[in-house]
């Protein structure tokens, strides 16, 4: 899928839109509205090891997806900027990546329920995907993610991410 600057895709049943932003090389924060709704942010990091709860935390060189849900005030655009920002308080597991992230797409679709928990199911799905840390990201999760945190050897794709996401909100809404 070629970049795209901001692009709404739409096929979802409660007339919402999966929404495909792509973060390189420019990007414009006013795409990302400040209402509620659930996010995948994908990214590139190169090896590094993080001190992680007492552990030295090997983290692989490849393509990293993170699904999330911004219910709260400033919604989406609070939280993706937040995540976006290298300099920060660490306050979510995601706060120790993203500081060495090169960002580069950011799927989103506004809902007032959390998707998150569908969106990192979907890509989990997708062949060479799997979740590098069990637990990363979903410790919180009461529907028995293994992470919300997934890993993938090469780029991801654009297009297939979006239809994915589509697919399993609408099986999610059955």
């Amino acid at each position: 899928m070629p970049p795209l600057s901001a692009v709404g895709i739409s096929g979802l049943q409660a007339g919402e839109d999966v929404n495909f932003v792509s973060l390189l090389p420019t990007f414009s924060p006013e795409v990302i509205p400040a209402t509620p709704g659930s996010y995948s942010l994908f990214f590139f990091l190169n090896q590094l090891t993080l001190n992680f709860k007492n552990t030295q935390l090997i983290v692989n060189e490849g393509y990293y997806c993170y699904c999330g849900s911004a219910l709260g005030k400033g919604g989406l655009q609070r939280r993706i900027l937040r995540h976006l920002d290298q300099i920060k308080k660490v306050y979510w597991h995601i706060d120790y990546l993203t500081p060495h992230a090169r960002f580069l797409y950011l799927c989103f679709c506004e809902t007032i329920i959390s998707l998150e928990c569908v969106f990192a199911k979907a890509i989990n799905k997708l062949p060479n995907v799997k979740a590098p840390f069990p637990g990363f990201g979903s410790t919180d999760c009461t529907n028995k993610c293994i992470s919300h945190l997934l890993y993938t050897p090469k780029m991801w794709n654009g297009e297939e991410i979006v239809k994915k996401l589509i697919r399993s909100i609408n099986d999610h809404e059955k």
